[in-house]
């Protein structure tokens, strides 16, 4: 059978992911007693009756697990038939490959690539000399290509896809005789004409063409259809590298032609023949590139490149010059691949026009074309001091510097401030700030207070006989109660304001409509189960979720019953609502799409562990956090995994968005900026404890509470820190921003309101 999200293999294994290749479907799953993760292979469904293919399989199976253990291959773990179907249990490698990296860069920069070639060649060298017993002498794996080449964090290459793999000593399949198996663009001639016959070099071939790619950009030979590659293959010898980037290293092209040559006996004859040679001219490839553009490299895995990350595609740590931890200016600007170097003098002159036209723009008080130049400066030479100390002080002027003219004040009349949950503000408010008035609430706050039409509402706990929970609705600009409420029990949840006009407020399991302004209690409305999420006020509808796994949408008007919908565990998520869909997240690790009108499922995406924070939408894509440590980016359409991004700890902060930036808070003890349509991380800052408050960005600044007790505001296109605030007290309370204030709870159970100084 053909499993789907969220379903459970033998009982035990959690299906989390699930990607098709040509014959099998490969499931993500994490192991519910281990909470590990495997990469767990079967067959399509359509395939589990074929004898042939069940055959093939297992053949597939017994070879990847006889080569064992080896750092620079993917271990096969077990192989189990469960219930008649066939699973293969593998490594799960949480990274990239080496395909992804060429996609994103074109050519690698080469002393790094010969690095992970090193490394390929190692795990190769293993696979072809593994011990299997009587006759056995190891195995072919007729499959090598960059998409092959898995990279961990740690930047280890990774051989996998043993699925076409043919061990030495074995009867060769009838299916392979006299036809190609593998991929067109990296079969050799003779593997391309009779699989059966591919040997040691077929693999060293493959590998070569890999070289060939992953160093130039573009495969040997391309073609309009698979007969004309055929034919390229078998007659035509391939443009040399240096013909495509000037300056290529001659002893490098030399080992990548000899690994293509056509005929067996020219190519090298083994991996550690190969590995050999590599190794010879390593010293020599890294004088050839220390000679111009200077390359990045980064602090954790150590990876160089020439293209400009702000932080390391592969583990997300910061990219500096070599033997430096220096971050990298905040840019996605890519260097040309072909770029005429500048020696050292000529680089230092551009530089210093550059910033002696960044200081003359500054004294004009255009911080923004200031900052523009300093870091095209730093393009130039990523470790140059001055430039970077100079473009810091731009940055806090920039942000510190007050828009001309009355601003328009804008509602935040949700948590997350606005319909599409992204902790966005037209408005801006430039740090620094300073405190205008606390007012007390309670012994603690964990809501986030929600601002309509000058007043702030926001409740609490207090510890008081038969009442324990304190709602208020202030004066923004001043502090004065305007009207308040008590109740037996604590409020945890935000309040809504729906039409400026009514408050919505969440007390156990009753929820309350009041008038905004006179806190008049409208209707109030008793639930099967205590509410357990901030309620979403939309049009004439109000949506929440409970703690029985209920997600229900009311009417406005009096709090009647529309529809509701059973998820399979709490729903502390708040809902989103947009275009006619209400997304929702809930402890049993699924986001739901539901249709906004009648309650009915429309796609579930499923997760590692629960979702208890608020999705956010932005340009098609929903981005929600969760518990497993991670940010996943999907299409709104159709539920489908865009990307994610891991953490070191679980991710209960929603998440902000800025232009083309995400921002998220990690109990890692750090705030992320990643590339909204990749992921990529853009910077991070260390914030030194949990960040479980959700970011709010403003104007340059996104501020966010931190559980030390500090309010932050960084500079949200590189992290820099713009101002900090202790109160003194954990900050899980999100900021919402309006009317030129900032206001946030903190478990000291004040409200607190900061402006921007005068």
């Amino acid at each position: 059978m053909e499993f789907q999200l969220r379903d459970k293999i033998d009982g035990q294994y959690v299906v989390i992911e699930k990607h098709y290749g040509g014959m099998a479907v490969v499931y993500v799953c994490l192991d519910e007693f281990s909470q590990r993760r495997f990469a767990v292979k079967t067959l399509k469904e359509e395939l589990l009756s074929d004898r042939t293919a069940t055959s093939r399989f297992a053949d597939e199976a017994r070879t990847w697990m006889n080569l064992g253990r080896h750092p620079n291959i993917v271990e096969a773990i077990i192989y189990r038939e469960i219930e008649g179907q066939p699973f293969l249990f593998l490594e799960y490698v949480d990274g990239s490959d080496l395909q992804a990296l060429v996609d994103q860069e074109g050519a690698l920069f080469p002393p790094q690539a010969l690095a992970f070639f090193q490394q390929g060649c190692a795990g190769m060298a293993y696979v072809h000399g593994v011990p299997l017993g009587p006759g056995g002498r190891g195995v072919v794996h007729r499959d090598l290509k960059p998409a092959n080449m898995m990279l961990t964090r740690q930047a280890t290459v990774k051989i996998t896809d043993f699925g076409l793999a043919k061990a030495f000593g074995r009867p060769t399949s009838e299916l392979d005789v006299g036809v190609g198996v593998g991929t067109y663009l990296y079969m050799p001639p003779e593997q391309l004409l009779d699989a059966s016959s591919a040997d040691r070099t077929s693999d060293v071939y493959s590998f070569g063409v890999a070289m060939y790619v992953v160093l130039t950009g573009r495969p040997p030979f391309q073609a309009r259809n698979a007969n004309h590659m055929i034919r390229a293959i078998i007659s035509q010898q391939p443009v040399s590298p240096s013909q495509l980037i000037p300056g290529f290293p001659r002893p490098l092209e030399e080992i990548v032609m000899r690994c293509v040559a056509k005929q067996r006996e020219d190519r090298y004859q083994s991996f550690e023949e190969l590995q050999a040679a590599l190794a010879e001219v390593q010293q020599a490839v890294d004088a050839a590139y220390a000679e111009g553009p200077q390359a990045l490299q980064c602090a954790g895995c150590g990876y160089r490149t020439r293209h400009r990350y702000a932080s390391c595609p592969i583990c997300a740590n910061a990219l500096g010059s070599p033997g430096s931890a220096t971050r990298a200016p905040a840019s996605s600007d890519t260097a040309p691949a072909a770029a005429p170097a500048l020696d050292p003098t000529t680089e230092e002159a551009v530089v210093a026009e550059l910033m002696a036209s960044a200081e003359s723009w500054r004294a004009q008080g255009d911080y923004q074309r200031a900052s523009n130049l300093l870091r095209q400066a730093l393009t130039i030479v990523p470790g140059h001091v001055e430039a970077r100390r100079l473009l810091d002080e731009t940055i806090l002027q920039l942000a510190r510097h007050r828009p001309k003219g009355p601003q328009k004040a804008y509602n935040w009349p949700v948590s997350r401030g606005n319909v599409a949950r992204t902790g966005f503000t037209p408005e801006v408010l430039p740090p620094p700030l300073s405190r205008r008035w606390q007012m007390p609430v309670g012994d603690w706050i964990l809501a986030s207070p929600v601002v309509s039409n000058g007043l702030v509402f926001v409740g609490g706990r207090m510890d008081r006989p038969a009442l324990q929970g304190h709602f208020v609705a202030v004066h923004a600009a001043s502090g004065q109660v305007i009207w308040e409420y008590d109740t037996s029990h604590e409020i945890l949840q935000s309040a809504c304001v729906l039409g400026g006009q009514t408050v919505i407020l969440a007390a156990l399991n009753r929820l309350h409509a009041f008038d905004a302004r006179t806190g008049h209690q409208i209707w109030d409305i008793a639930t099967h189960s205590t509410i357990t999420s901030d309620p979403m006020a939309w049009q004439n509808a109000i949506y929440f979720g409970t703690e029985d796994g209920s997600v229900l949408a009311v009417s406005a008007d009096r709090g009647q019953l529309l529809w509701r919908f059973g998820a399979e565990m709490a729903v502390y998520s708040s809902p989103l609502v947009w275009e006619e869909r209400v997304y929702v997240g809930s402890n049993d690790h699924k986001l739901y799409a539901l249709d906004q009108r009648r309650g009915k499922l429309v796609w579930e995406f499923v997760a590692a562990s629960d979702i208890t924070t608020t999705p956010a939408f932005h340009q098609g894509r929903l981005y929600v956090s969760a518990r497993d440590n991670r940010l996943y980016c999907l299409d709104a359409a159709s539920g489908r995994r865009v990307w994610e991004f891991a953490t070191d700890g679980p991710c209960t902060s929603s998440p902000a968005i800025w232009q083309d930036s995400v921002l998220i808070g990690s109990r890692d003890r750090r705030v992320y900026a990643l590339d909204a349509s990749t992921g990529a991380c853009r910077w991070h800052y260390e914030a030194g404890d949990w960040v479980e408050s959700s970011p709010a960005v403003s104007g340059r600044a996104v501020y966010f509470g931190c559980h030390n007790g500090h309010l932050y505001a960084l500079e949200v296109e590189t992290g820099v820190l713009l101002w900090e605030y202790e109160i003194g007290a954990e900050i899980a309370s999100s900021p919402a921003i309006s009317g030129g204030r900032l206001f946030v709870g903190a478990n000291d159970g004040a409200l607190y309101c900061f402006s921007a100084r005068p």
